[in-house]
């Protein structure tokens, strides 16, 4: 016989109700396996030297370059030198076990020795692979600094180039320390008291130790400078515990990498995840993400590389896609990131970083395509403020170049709301 209506409807209640409460367990299990690696990160990764890597949480396999580099790692505190390991390899959760693979490495780039403050981050969660194409015999060098002099007062300049931006000015005869040319040799990096700019070398006495100071630049190999990312594409149960690498560039510091073979400048915080067996998802949370292709992600969007299989066995990245706004659980990823990066701050005195950054007020430059939705998207603001901040005599009319200003970018996303009606927009 039929079960009666109202019978039918409380045991798929029942049923339903059932599912949820399964879904609420395993997500409040998953939450706490997460804390837990976080509380290892604070517990087991304090004091991370320039280079070193840290298995804040089992089970995470290393494979070096050699066989003999494996008495690198310290098992009992679980450290490595960054330079002996060919790949990091976090593993799955398990619930049973109540274990995430977790791994944080801290990395020297080719920052200089005065400079104090952490290096190059870089998460390692759950099924991913983290592998470093830069083999220990071919790794830069950044030795101590050569004391030297301003020739005459010459200006000091953010970076090397045809129009740099000038940031501060030495007098005549006052002394600083050098580390490094750019690669034409026109340029001197400046590092006195740790901080990092440019001076052109004919403005500052010549000594005969410059001959062997390094020339950085594109090109520079540090370890893990070029590196390749792949995660599992089949996501967990529970996204808490979903597999990704996360980079975070110093403060103010750019840092170029080469990534799965395309060459990018990071400046800010970044997460990966292989997403599909030929595609790779860039997610920027902070900053940017610039390739020498001219592809530019930035904070609040993602972009997918197409990934290629070669005969080694690496999967090559073909070209970055254009960037669209990052969907709600690639921004819930940067949280998780950050959380670690942060945990990672904190136990060895670093300052700590919001997933996202934004000024009170900044101004955005439409590019072709764009619409007053997309950018409140991009800034995680309110169309209806960006509206009423751009409002003048005429229209509001977006042409690519337009300036628009954005008032608080990071409030959250909001639609156009209660805008006057003489707001209208231009065609």
């Amino acid at each position: 016989m039929p079960l009666p209506a109202l019978a039918r409807i409380l045991i798929l209640a029942a049923s339903l109700a059932g599912g949820v409460g399964i879904a609420l367990a395993q997500d409040s299990a998953c939450g706490a396996i997460v804390e837990a690696a976080l509380q290892s990160v604070e517990a087991r990764c304090g004091n991370l030297e320039r280079n070193e890597l840290c298995v804040a949480r089992p089970p995470v396999s290393l494979h070096y370059f050699a066989p003999a580099e494996s008495t690198a790692i310290d098992e009992n505190a679980g450290r490595a030198w960054a330079q002996a390991l060919a790949q990091v390899e976090p593993g799955a959760m398990d619930a049973e076990a109540e274990t995430w693979g977790l791994a944080l490495l801290h990395l020297g780039a080719n920052l200089p020795t005065t400079y104090a403050g952490p290096g190059l981050l870089a998460v390692v969660a759950g099924p991913a692979q983290l592998s470093n194409a830069i083999e220990p015999d071919s790794v830069m060098r950044i030795g101590e600094p050569l004391q030297t002099a301003a020739i005459d007062a010459t200006p000091l300049y953010r970076n090397p180039g045809v129009i740099p931006e000038a940031i501060g000015a030495l007098e005549a005869d006052e002394l600083l320390l050098v580390d490094a040319y750019d690669k034409t040799g026109a340029w001197l990096r400046a590092v006195t008291e740790g901080s990092v700019a440019w001076v052109e070398s004919d403005k500052v006495a010549r000594l005969q130790a410059m001959h062997s100071l390094p020339r950085i630049g594109l090109g520079e190999t540090f370890p893990f400078q070029s590196l390749a990312i792949a995660t599992e594409a089949k996501l967990p149960a529970c996204q808490a515990t979903e597999p990704f690498i996360a980079l975070q560039s110093p403060p103010g510091l750019p840092i170029s990498l080469t990534i799965n073979g395309l060459d990018m400048l990071l400046d800010g915080m970044a997460s990966f995840q292989q997403v599909h067996r030929s595609a790779l998802s860039l997610t920027t949370h902070r900053g940017q993400a610039r390739t020498l292709l001219g592809r530019t992600v930035r904070q609040g969007e993602s972009a997918l590389g197409i990934l290629q299989l070669q005969a080694d066995g690496a999967w090559e990245a073909l070209d970055w896609s254009g960037a669209l706004p990052a969907s709600e659980a690639e921004l819930a990823r940067g949280e998780r990131a950050q959380a670690a990066l942060n945990a990672l701050a904190r136990a060895n005195g670093w300052e700590e970083q919001r997933a996202f950054d934004y000024p009170p007020q900044t101004l955005h430059t439409v590019a072709a395509g764009e619409s007053i939705y997309s950018v409140a998207r991009l800034y995680d603001a309110s169309v209806a403020e960006i509206i009423l901040a751009n409002l003048g005599e005429t229209p509001l009319r977006l042409y690519a170049g337009t300036v628009l200003v954005v008032p608080n970018p990071g409030s959250g996303f909001a639609g156009a709301g209660d805008v006057p009606l003489d707001a209208t927009l231009g065609d």
